[in-house]
């Protein structure tokens, strides 16, 4: 019989042997049958992890008799061998179907095979236990929560497809293809990306805020922002490349923005492999993985770097004007500016243990403190971007901020609040009046999004925050809301113990718990969110007394809070309409495939095949 601790490392390696000779030879067949022994492999793993194949360490690791079904799936994510896996698959399975030229098949298998080389070597999920185990250890019981279905597989498939922007644009620099051709499927493949990013970072964020960060949606952490950082990348490129098809210029600057998603994606991978984070994400610590990836990491922004000189330079800059397009540029460059900021606070835990011997930690106020002002600048210049005027933009501005400031005092959310307000009306009244189509339909709804999520952002620092003991019939007041205690009640579900806390939050029954599982060793706690238009109340409990009565409560009060998730989805329908919409992203292959023959390949290339 044929287990798979035997035919898994041989998928493996076959996957190994044919991505060596699709990066020889520049062979679509090889790559797609790479990317076929890949695959397989993964398949079987997630058969293991399904049927509870106990003889192989990763399934007993990350998964039980005990563990639903689709959590067993999710070990095949949740765990740094399965994921590394998982990934490598998935990046060869896209290179193979979407990459068919020679020099883009290559860059792609050399990826995927470097990937699967460590997998191998460093993170192999099919070791096999000397003595079979009779159960295994489970997910942890706080990623037992229905996003972890859905949640990572969304982001690994928009990292994964940023390896056909990475691969296209290095194989058109090396042959000097012209730009009409490959610059439009790059921006295809980057509006791809960008809208499951999008997505995949709003239902991270979203089960954050409901289950694990208790009224927060994002902290900053040098994990999270892995997501973060290429997306951000591919959005400074969406507005450069347009600036570059009216006016020829930021040639170089757009070459560098095509790749450097996926480069910051390789620094990702590191920062959640390497144990170096100190982050609640991170998968295991390993520090030969670490260091490998942080090579590849290195190689590949090095050849960001020389790709970007390599290529044809642009048109001058010259001066720049307030019109539509020097609002687009200064846009991307606050974009820019909060990329290096993000990069270098989620890198230099990373930076410090490698080079400094030290383990050290960013903390929030530093994103905060370099973030917020650029946040501020980009919801001004959104707003420019599309309406251009000026003055009355101000006025707004200015009224929203003496308005915020007598209703609420002087806080710190006024300072976004405020131009974003502005920015949302004057995006609202700019679609209403133009009727936008195609390209601008696009950037309308991505501005009307952005600035609704500010909104969000700035409107969930008004709230309010409660930390403290209480006992059945006492009442607390947080930003205006009052939270009484009912009772306490402990009982038995579905594989776990739980203490349960009955509150009254403005008449409104809340429940939360907390909850033991049988096979975990700590408790879990499951706050309880009340959601209203005019903001949120999250309330939950994080100790019960020996007297059985009195309880450990946290409440979070976060106005608005709605407005980020509506914001988040309006971003990624826009980026769907400029995916699909005439005159969009959708629109540009098939412009280019009339746009004029290829440059001839050279004997050399020919003979290479």
């Amino acid at each position: 019989m044929v287990t798979a601790g035997a035919f898994g490392p041989v998928a493996v390696w076959a996957a190994i042997a044919f991505a060596l000779i699709a990066v020889a030879t520049g062979r679509r067949w090889a790559n797609l049958i790479s990317a076929g022994a890949a695959a397989a492999s993964a398949s079987v793993l997630v058969v293991a992890l399904l049927s509870g194949d106990f003889s192989l360490a990763y399934v007993a690791e990350t998964t039980s008799l005990a563990t639903p079904w689709p959590y067993r799936l999710a070990g095949l994510w949740g765990g740094m061998d399965g994921s590394m896996l998982f990934y490598s698959a998935m990046l060869l399975v896209i290179g193979a179907i979407w990459l068919r030229e020679t020099a883009p098949i290559r860059v792609g298998a050399a990826v995927g095979l470097g990937l699967l080389l460590i997998t191998m070597l460093f993170a192999n999920p099919f070791t096999v236990l000397d003595i079979p185990a009779v159960d295994g250890q489970g997910l942890l019981a706080i990623l037992q929560h229905p996003a972890m279905v859905y949640h990572p597989p969304i982001l690994y498939l928009g990292l994964t497809v940023l390896v056909l922007p990475f691969a296209v644009t290095l194989g058109a620099v090396w042959r000097r293809t012209d730009r009409r051709v490959w610059m439009a499927e790059v921006r295809r493949w980057l509006f791809v990306s960008w809208v499951l990013l999008t997505f995949g970072m709003a239902a991270g964020a979203n089960w954050a805020y409901v289950e694990l960060g208790w009224g927060g949606y994002w902290a900053w952490d040098p994990v999270e922002n892995t997501a973060l950082m290429p997306w951000m990348a591919t959005t400074v490129f969406l507005h450069t490349s347009r600036i570059e098809e009216t006016t020829g210029r930021w040639r170089r600057w757009n070459v560098a923005f095509a790749s450097l998603p996926f480069a910051l994606t390789v620094m990702g991978i590191y920062l959640t492999r390497s144990g170096v984070t100190g982050s609640i994400h991170s998968f295991a610590e390993d520090p030969m993985v670490g260091r490998i990836l942080l090579a590849a990491a290195v190689v590949i922004g090095v050849i960001v770097a020389v790709a970007s000189t390599r290529s044809q330079p642009g048109e001058p800059w010259g001066p720049l004007h307030l019109d539509r397009g020097g609002w687009l540029a200064v846009n991307a460059l606050l974009l820019t500016t909060a990329l290096v900021f993000v990069t270098a606070g989620s890198g230099y835990p990373a930076f410090a243990s490698v080079f400094l011997g030290e383990a050290v930690a960013v903390d929030t106020r530093f994103f905060v403190i370099t973030v917020l002002p650029v946040a501020v600048a980009v919801a001004v210049g959104l707003s420019l971007a599309l309406r251009g005027a000026a003055m009355a933009y101000v006025l707004v501005t200015v009224f929203l901020a003496a308005l915020s400031v007598v209703m609420v005092g002087l806080e710190v959310g006024v300072l976004l609040m405020a131009p974003a307000m502005a920015t949302l009306v004057f995006v609202a009244f700019g679609i209403w009046g133009q009727r936008p189509r195609g390209r601008l339909l696009t950037a309308h709804l991505a501005h009307l999004g952005m600035a609704l999520f500010l909104v969000g952002v700035a409107g969930s620092a008004f709230g309010g925050d409660f930390t403290g003991s209480m006992i059945p019939g006492e009442t607390v007041e947080v930003a205006g809301r009052e939270i009484t205690m009912v009772g306490v009640d402990t009982g038995e579900g579905d594989r776990y113990l739980f203490v349960r806390a009955d509150f009254s939050v403005d008449g409104e029954a809340l429940a939360p718990e907390i909850r033991a599982y049988e096979d975990q060793t700590l408790p879990v706690a499951e706050p309880a969110l009340r959601s209203t238009p005019g903001g949120d109340v999250i309330v939950a409990i994080s100790l019960l007394f020996p007297d059985g009565d009195t309880v450990g409560v946290s409440v979070f009060v976060r106005p608005l809070v709605w407005l980020v998730w509506v914001g988040a989805i309006v971003i990624g329908l826009a980026g769907l309409v400029g995916l699909f919409s005439r005159g969009g992203a959708g629109a540009a292959p098939r412009r280019s495939a009339t746009a004029g023959p290829q440059r001839e390949e050279t004997t050399s290339e020919t003979a290479s095949r």
